[in-house]
Order: C-alpha cells, then structure tokens, then sequence
C-alpha cells in the first residue's frame, strides 16, 4: 500500500472510531431519557390511580 491510501486508510480509521464513540454516547443519552421518561411514567399511573380511588371515595 502506498503512502497516500495508508494516510486515507488511517484518517478513515480515525472517524469510524470517532462516529463509533459518537453514536455510543447518544444511545447512552436515549437510555438515560428513557429510563427517566418510564420513572415518570410509572409516578404518573400511580398518582392517577390515587386520584381514582379518591373521587370513587367521595361518591
């Protein structure tokens, strides 16, 4: 291989490891939203749940 493809060949190696690194925090970013979103979620279905036991109450 000559000079100028190993040149290619190693910047191509460095933005493949760089989109690598890239994409694996963003899906770190997207589990940690989603683990919240389902926290809220999961608080949400408890609290109207409570609600709905009041107002049947209250009948």
């Amino acid at each position: 291989m000559n000079e100028k493809n190993k040149l290619v060949t190693s910047d191509s190696e460095k933005l493949l490891t760089s989109m690598r690194e890239e994409i694996a925090e963003e899906f770190l970013v997207m589990e940690a939203v989603t683990e919240q979103v389902e926290e809220k979620d999961f608080y949400t279905y408890h609290l109207l749940k409570e609600a709905e036991k009041l107002r049947n109450q209250k009948k």
